[in-house]
């Protein structure tokens, strides 16, 4: 043991034991007395510690003067006057030879233990220190790491947590929880919190997510909806493991949430994009279905319709066979009506094209589509002033007025309201068009007719088929309908806007190109002119050059028959003299009509050529291939409209 003067262990009294304890203690231990602190008392510890510094019976501010530097003097100081003891915790090390080497830290817990006189009078301090650096630098790691993650989960936006899986209370979480959830930090750990903003339709799946995971190592993936309506939704990831690290005696989820609104929000669009699309090639298909359909009735309609017009203007008023001819005309114009109808749908519909004033036509119409509608329903026309002529075929347009309009007024119901039509000019671009416009519709100048109700509305479900062959909300579905207006506006190169939502009624927004003409021509009536000259008939249906021999030799034609386009050629080349009109049908093998046209005019250009199709006129004159300036009959034609077609041609040649 370190020599101590006599007086010195009588001071200290202490049983051999006491003192044994103290000397071998793992801490700094040292005694001093008197209010300069003197020290009578160190163990080995802080012998090894301080070194060659011998301060028995010195005072402490001569054996350390640094602490009197550093303030440290005061602590002894306040004990001695106080004689209340006093603990510091994780005190950085002042004192050179306690620092360690240069840049090295060292962190000490100190106890301040006073001593007293049998009087009770304070007459030292016992000092105790711990050397705590390895905790304290543990700690500020710990810490440091916690912060890191802390960050890391802040720049990621996401929230990690650890729940126990028993009753689902939370036992730790990590992460901006007031951000990402809409939830106060303080409730991040209230298990109430993680249900109570779920959406209310997503709170099942959740839960059944949540309870689905049940041994260690089984994982799970939900996204749902969290927030509130009046602020907002949000969709969040959730994913999650079950783990057997929470503690000894049970189970934890180790999650992870993460707001993925955007990505949730561009493939729900993507969806709505691709929904559209898949109605937009459904509707396609259907028309390319119906339009094949329709040519083709048309070519039998042509021989039926047209030889039976031929017999009626053949045979006297008296005859006994006319009221037969008549009803078979009759029943022959309806099914022509009929395949009207499916070409409309499929956008290539008999169309006369003309220059029509949509503000004009809907004036000349509101007579009728007063006298059409319930007297509880009022009928608003606003018309736009100044609103350009569009191309159009004015059955067809009064066709679809009259569809929108009765149908807004059945959706007011039996109590009424009101129907609205507006005329105006908009400006459409490519963004605006969509991926739901036609092909054939361009960017440009449009004019609109809106038609508003007040009616009930339809929802998306609805709303997603009204377009669909025979639909309907009142009765069981009867006929093309919104398919067949939806067909004529594509046929005129429009686009169809619908609004519609439950409890505010509906809108329809039609649009057609503007045209460069602002005068409608008038439509000179048909008449049967007899003529001499020789027509080629081009076309692949035999019943149909049949029909076509036979009325022009009723008209007093010579007539030359070709099967398709490249034998049509072969006699016009061997024949161009002598032919005063070819009868040209579009549709062909081998070689269309489009390419048999182009052949015939290198060969003689002033011969007339009229072109014929079961496809609408529009179609045929779109402006490809010279075809614009080529007059054209729609099939089926009756004798009369093709005898006074080509007699006006054959005339004026």
């Amino acid at each position: 043991m370190h020599d101590r003067t006599s007086a010195e262990t009588t001071e200290l009294a202490t049983d051999p034991r006491i003192e044994g304890a103290f000397e071998d203690a793992p801490v700094l231990i040292a005694i001093h007395r008197g209010p300069d602190h003197r020290v009578v008392y160190v163990n080995r510890r802080w012998r090894e510690s301080f070194g060659s510094r011998a301060p028995l019976g010195r005072a402490l501010r001569d054996v350390f003067p640094e602490l009197v530097e550093l303030g440290g003097i005061r602590r002894f100081d306040d004990v001695f006057a106080t004689g209340l003891p006093v603990a510091d915790t994780g005190v950085r090390g002042a004192v050179p030879f306690l620092i360690g080497g240069p840049g090295e830290e060292r962190y000490w817990n100190y106890a301040f233990q006073p001593t007293r006189r049998l009087d009770g009078t304070v007459d030292g301090i016992t000092v105790f220190a711990f050397e705590v650096t390895e905790l304290v630098l543990m700690r500020r790691a710990a810490e440091l790491a916690e912060k890191r993650y802390d960050d890391l989960a802040a720049a990621l936006n996401v929230v990690v947590w650890c729940v126990d899986a028993a009753g689902w209370r939370p036992q730790w979480v990590r992460g901006d929880a007031s951000r990402l959830l809409g939830i106060p930090t303080s409730e991040a750990l209230n298990p109430e919190s993680w249900v109570r903003f779920i959406h209310p339709e997503d709170v099942a799946a959740v839960m059944a997510a949540r309870q689905s995971v049940r041994a260690p190592g089984e994982r799970y993936r939900v996204e749902y909806r969290h927030g509130a309506a009046e602020t907002g939704w949000r969709w969040i990831a959730e994913s999650a493991q079950l783990r057997a690290e929470l503690d000894a005696d049970g189970l934890g989820l180790w999650g992870l949430m993460q707001d993925v609104t955007e990505r949730a929000e561009h493939q729900r669009e993507r969806e709505r994009l691709q929904t559209q699309l898949l109605h937009v090639q459904k509707l396609e298909s259907l028309g390319v279905l119906a339009g094949g359909i329709a040519h083709d009735f048309n070519n039998l309609l042509t021989a039926i319709l047209g030889n039976a017009s031929l017999a009626e203007v053949q045979l006297e008023a008296v005859h006994p066979a006319m009221r037969s001819i008549v009803a078979m005309v009759g029943a022959a114009r309806r099914a022509s009506d009929l395949t009207g109808q499916l070409l409309a749908f499929s956008g290539r519909g008999h169309f006369r094209v003309q220059p029509v004033d949509l503000n004009g036509q809907l004036r000349e119409l509101v007579v009728l589509l007063e006298a059409s509608i319930s007297k509880k329903v009022s009928l608003r026309i606003e018309a736009h002033p100044g609103v350009p002529m569009v191309e159009a075929d004015l059955s067809q347009l009064n066709q679809v007025f009259m569809n929108l309009v009765i149908n807004g007024a059945e959706a007011t119901g039996a109590q009424g309201g009101t129907v609205l039509v507006r005329t105006g000019v908009q400006e459409l671009g490519v963004s605006d068009l969509g991926t739901g416009a036609f092909p054939e519709t361009e960017p440009g100048r449009f004019v609109f007719v809106e038609v508003s109700d007040t009616g009930e509305g339809m929802d998306e479900h609805t709303l997603a088929r009204i377009f669909d062959p025979f639909f309907s909300t009142k009765v069981t579905g009867r006929g093309l309908g919104l398919a067949a207006v939806q067909g004529i506006i594509r046929g005129h190169r429009g686009v169809v806007r619908v609004h519609s939502k439950p409890g505010w009624g509906t809108t329809f927004k039609v649009f057609f190109p503007a045209a460069m003409s602002t005068i409608a021509p008038g439509v000179a009536p048909a008449a049967v002119v007899m003529r001499r000259g020789t027509v080629l008939v081009v076309d692949d249906e035999p019943a149909v050059r049949a029909f076509a021999r036979s009325a022009l030799e009723f008209g007093g034609y010579r007539v030359l028959e070709a099967a398709d386009g490249s034998e049509g050629v072969e006699t016009f080349r061997a024949l161009a003299g002598e032919i005063d009109l070819v009868l040209l049908d579009l549709t062909m093998p081998h070689m269309n009509g489009d390419d048999a046209l182009i052949e015939m005019r290198k060969l003689q250009p002033g011969t007339p050529v009229v072109l014929s199709s079961g496809y609408n006129e529009a179609d045929a004159k779109r402006p490809r291939l010279g075809r614009a300036s080529v007059p054209f009959i729609q099939k089926p034609y009756p004798v009369r409209d093709l005898l006074s077609l080509v007699g006006r041609l054959v005339k004026l040649r």
